[in-house]
């Protein structure tokens, strides 16, 4: 009978202990350009590069933002999950 409370305790520890082994953090990449898709693309292209210095990887992208001045300016914010 002790066998199967064992099997489901180290079941639970090793699903538990995988998941606290992943951080979730937020990178914000920026761009500019006279087009406002390029602007955009440049913004979440920073957001990725971002997250992959520190040996992340992008889960979704979580706002972005145009604004128009004398060029397109683009903002883009990602969750990334790093390793702790």
């Amino acid at each position: 009978m002790k066998r199967p409370a064992v099997a489901a305790a180290s079941t639970l520890l090793l699903s538990v202990s995988g998941a606290a082994l992943a951080a979730v953090v937020y990178v914000s990449g920026h761009g500019q350009s006279y087009d406002p898709g390029i602007a955009l693309e440049d913004a979440r292209a920073d957001a990725v590069a971002q997250c992959e210095a520190q040996g992340g990887t992008p889960v979704e992208e979580v706002y972005n933002h145009l604004s128009r001045g004398a060029l397109w300016l683009a903002s883009s914010v990602w969750s990334c999950e790093v390793p702790e």
